[in-house]
């Protein structure tokens, strides 16, 4: 289980939501604009927290890089597809990255 301050798991949620409703993660200025800062730097500093809690992996050199790291990778496959599905703006930039991550040849 893990043990997050109160804060931490706003910002665990607020990345959870955004990924239900788009189908693809945030990236630190989105995320920094739903938590109500003007620097992303505090953002970032949360996804650091969370990555060290282990709540979420970020990979690095990908815009919208985070993982839920309880999320499943079929859950994350089937968000993936509906973000395809619904023609969202960076659903094959997303789709194309989570498929890489995986060791998947294009």
């Amino acid at each position: 289980m893990l043990i997050l301050t109160a804060r931490q798991q706003e910002v665990l949620d607020l990345i959870i939501d955004y990924i239900a409703d788009h189908g693809f993660p945030p990236t630190i200025y989105e995320l920094a604009g739903l938590m109500g800062c003007r620097s992303p730097n505090a953002a970032n500093d949360h996804l650091r927290a969370l990555q060290r809690k282990g709540a979420i992996t970020i990979h690095p050199g990908v815009s919208r890089g985070i993982t839920i790291t309880s999320q499943s990778v079929e859950d994350e496959a089937v968000t993936l597809v509906r973000s395809l599905l619904n023609d969202d703006e960076h659903a094959r930039e997303n789709a194309i990255a989570f498929l890489e991550m995986r060791g998947v040849e294009l």
